[in-house]
């Protein structure tokens, strides 16, 4: 009885792993899809603030012209133009980093967190 229980438990496991890897894959593929699908675009959310619950002010990217916005429940507010050369990008961006980067800064400040307590 003991091996059947082995052999049940290796088995179960090599599904999980298997279920594990066709999920990262199929996430990968969408992301990337998203991501490609996003970049070429004429329409990119530059940077958002939440100013109120449910509410946030947007720098909104349409082709070439930089707005800003007011994002409320049901309605979005026209704020002004932006100058493009007064946009700055920020490079800590989740975007900008892949999600090892972002599992390694986890850890990190997980790090920091434990040492001081």
């Amino acid at each position: 009885m003991g091996s059947d229980g082995f052999i049940q438990l290796v088995t179960v496991l090599a599904i999980f792993a298997l279920v594990l890897a066709v999920t990262y894959f199929t996430t990968r593929l969408v992301g990337g899809y998203a991501r490609n699908k996003v970049a070429t675009g004429n329409i990119e959310i530059i940077d958002s603030a939440k100013v109120a619950p449910s509410k946030y002010i947007a720098i909104v990217r349409t082709a070439s012209k930089y707005i800003a916005v007011g994002i409320g429940k049901d309605e979005i507010t026209y704020l002004g133009d932006i100058p493009e050369d007064s946009i700055v990008r920020r490079q800590d961006d989740a975007s900008a980093c892949d999600f090892k980067e972002l599992v390694e800064k986890a850890k990190a400040r997980l790090g920091k967190k434990n040492e001081n307590t």
